[in-house]
C-alpha cells in the first residue's frame, strides 16, 4: 500500500503557514493597539518600526510578488 507523504507535508506545510499568518496578525493588532494607546511612550518608535517590519513580513508571506497597500505610517 503506498502512501502519498508529499500530499501530507504540503497540508503540512499550508497549516504552518496559516498558523503563522495568524500569529503575525495577532501581533500587527497588538502593536496598533500599543501605538493608539500610548503615543507618548518611550518606546513608540520601537512599536512603530516593529510593526513596520510585521507587517512587511505577513505581506510577503500573503502575497509573494505583491506590495504593502499600506501607506507608512498608517
Amino acid at each position: 500500500m503506498a502512501t502519498d507523504t508529499s500530499g501530507a507535508r504540503s497540508l503540512e506545510a499550508g497549516a504552518e503557514r496559516e498558523r503563522t499568518l495568524d500569529r503575525l496578525e495577532a501581533r500587527m493588532e497588538a502593536l496598533q493597539f500599543s501605538l493608539r494607546a500610548r503615543r507618548a511612550s518611550p518606546r513608540f518608535e520601537l512599536w512603530r518600526h516593529d510593526l513596520r517590519e510585521t507587517r512587511e513580513t505577513w505581506f510577503r508571506l500573503v502575497d509573494p510578488d505583491g506590495q504593502d497597500p499600506t501607506p507608512e505610517g498608517s
